[in-house]
């Protein structure tokens, strides 16, 4: 599936499949993480979500299907990334920081949105960050609990119905 923005003709979202996309979306995702979320981490919440980035597990998962990945590009620059987990929670969501507040990210939510619905499921959920969790409100999530401290990791847990 590929959307197109209506709102920069030059955007593109697409559901990547092949591993040199999904090294650069991991890549892009650590550069974000480390900018904007890492320094209100400990070290070992930074440690600890480095080590899910680029562990087996997430490789394993996007082999397989259950992690599907979207990326926006900016011509042919990737600017945002998203990857949702068994059509139903997203893990991870960054946006380039030049390339905030442009519709990025709504766009890499309608394409998970899109595919979530044809899998039948009724709600998404993620665990957002302190920084994340103004954008999720935007999309329609809610806390559904307070936010907790996971293996050195902060979040608020969130949901919102589709």
């Amino acid at each position: 599936m590929i959307i197109k923005s209506n709102i920069r003709s030059n955007l593109t979202v697409k559901r990547i499949t092949g591993e040199s996309d999904f090294q650069s979306a991991l890549k892009l995702a650590e550069d974000v993480f480390m900018q904007f979320e890492a320094p209100e981490f400990s070290e070992r919440g930074v440690t600890g979500f480095l080590s899910f980035l680029w562990g087996k597990r997430v490789h394993e998962m996007f082999e397989e299907g259950s992690f599907a990945v979207w990326n926006c590009y900016s011509g042919k620059e990737l600017v945002g990334m998203l990857a949702m987990r068994d059509c139903e929670h997203i893990s991870l969501a960054f946006v380039r920081a030049d390339f905030h507040r442009q519709g990025i990210g709504r766009m890499l939510y309608a394409a998970a949105k899109a595919e979530a619905k044809t899998c039948g499921t009724k709600r998404i959920t993620v665990n957002a960050s302190d920084y994340g969790i103004p954008f999720y409100r935007e999309m329609g999530f809610r806390e559904t609990d307070m936010r907790l401290l996971t293996d050195g990791i902060l979040y608020t847990p969130m949901a919102a119905k589709i």
